[in-house]
């Protein structure tokens, strides 16, 4: 299975790094190899903003498909449980584990784009990463 990792990333810095992917995808592998260096978790605070836990938590309500397992306030982390995959919500990021980039795209991606456009995905096994994109509306005339 493979493990998504998603950032919500501030506005200022998805703009000034949208196009330096992999500048960004190093650094959130470092920080995760020293998350207990404080130069390291400052820096990860400036380029991160809180995960929009309680809209992306509304947003899976919504899906009948979806078992909430665990939910933690104190820790502030939510588990939910699919037949095609886990997904983990935590103030710093979110997790999902899934067999493939098509399922986190139908079970989380979708919904993410909802909310916002400034998101970064990592997946470090197989060194794969980028931004979500956002759902473009058309406008028919």
């Amino acid at each position: 299975m493979d493990l998504y990792y998603v950032y919500a990333v501030k506005e200022e810095i998805s703009k000034e790094y949208y196009y330096k992917t992999e500048l960004l995808f190093r650094f959130f592998q470092e920080y995760h190899n020293n998350s207990h260096i404080d130069l390291y978790r400052m820096q990860f605070q400036f380029i991160t903003k809180s995960f929009p836990e309680r809209s992306l938590i509304h947003l899976l309500k919504e899906d009948a498909g979806f078992d909430l397992k665990e939910y933690l306030e104190d820790e502030k982390m939510t588990k939910w449980v699919e037949p095609h995959g886990i997904i983990e919500i935590t103030n710093e990021m979110c997790l999902i584990q899934c067999d493939s980039l098509m399922d986190a795209e139908q079970l989380l991606f979708h919904k993410l784009r909802m909310i916002d456009h400034c998101f970064f995905i990592a997946e470090y096994a197989s060194r794969q990463y980028g931004w979500i994109s956002p759902q473009r509306k058309e406008m028919l005339l």
